[in-house]
């Protein structure tokens, strides 16, 4: 099993996997809101909306996160036809 991390850069914070660096989601701050958003990279990376899920806006940083943490746990579960989307 891979192994993710959350790092930190700028105003962001990305889910990636340790092992190739690939950053498969994200969440930060909405502007100049405390509200915050999570995304997660789900398609073949040609930077469409469409390779993305809105995962929602959430009151706190840590939801955020919790909710592509969430995602990732539940797609490693599930028979997908792009399976390498989370490698």
């Amino acid at each position: 099993m891979n192994d993710y991390e959350w790092k930190s850069v700028s105003d962001k914070y990305y889910y990636y996997n340790k092992d190739t660096g690939k950053i498969i989601a994200f969440a930060s701050k909405i502007a100049l809101q405390e509200i915050f958003y999570s995304v997660a990279y789900t398609g073949e990376y040609t930077f469409r909306h469409d390779d993305e899920a809105h995962l929602g806006q959430y009151i706190s940083l840590e939801h955020a996160k919790r909710a592509a943490e969430l995602f990732w746990d539940i797609q490693s579960r599930t028979l997908l036809e792009n399976h390498d989307a989370y490698n």
